[in-house]
């Protein structure tokens, strides 16, 4: 993956790395801070990071998974340090960057409306869980390394987080239905 021997070669090797990335690294950042200008700093932050800790990358590992990692980790960085700071409140609506597959029993018409909302309203945990698995792609191993926990708490956030998106889903449909 990476040339360690050129510094040209490193910079063009990580460039080309971050831009295969880049949109899932956003939509990420997007899901998990809610707010346009947040998710372009933490993705900002991040590819510096990144870049930054470069010669710490182990050659042969999943480098999406590490910047994840990288992601995430200044996400929680900056939630405890901004916790004191009053919310900041998005009135645009913003687009949904992810695609997530289709829940059995309720309609697509339902499903597109309300899935992104439904998402949202998950605890972050459960959130970032749900997107790493359905929109990224990243299997339990993977997801448990760029969350540093263990496998068998990111199956647990699935099923809690599935379970969660069934009942508000269903909520919907009732709704709609009355």
């Amino acid at each position: 993956m990476f040339n360690w021997g050129k510094s040209s070669k490193l910079k063009k090797d990580f460039e080309e790395k971050i831009l295969e990335c880049i949109d899932s690294l956003y939509n990420l950042a997007l899901r998990m801070t809610q707010h346009k200008q947040d998710a372009e700093d933490l993705t900002q932050e991040a590819v510096l990071r990144a870049y930054r800790f470069l010669t710490k990358f182990e050659e042969g590992t999943n480098f999406k998974a590490w910047i994840m990692a990288i992601l995430r980790n200044v996400f929680i960085n900056e939630y405890r340090r901004k916790t004191k700071e009053p919310q900041k409140i998005e009135f645009e609506k913003v687009e949904d960057f992810i695609t997530i597959p289709e829940i059995s029993g309720v309609q697509e018409e339902i499903f597109t409306e309300n899935i992104k909302s439904s998402i949202d309203k998950l605890p972050e945990e459960l959130r970032t869980t749900i997107i790493l698995f359905y929109a990224e792609d990243f299997s339990y191993k993977e997801i448990a390394k760029i969350m540093d926990v263990p496998v068998g708490t990111v199956m647990s956030r699935l099923y809690t987080a599935r379970q969660a998106l069934k009942r508000q889903l269903s909520a919907y449909e009732k709704e709609r239905k009355s």
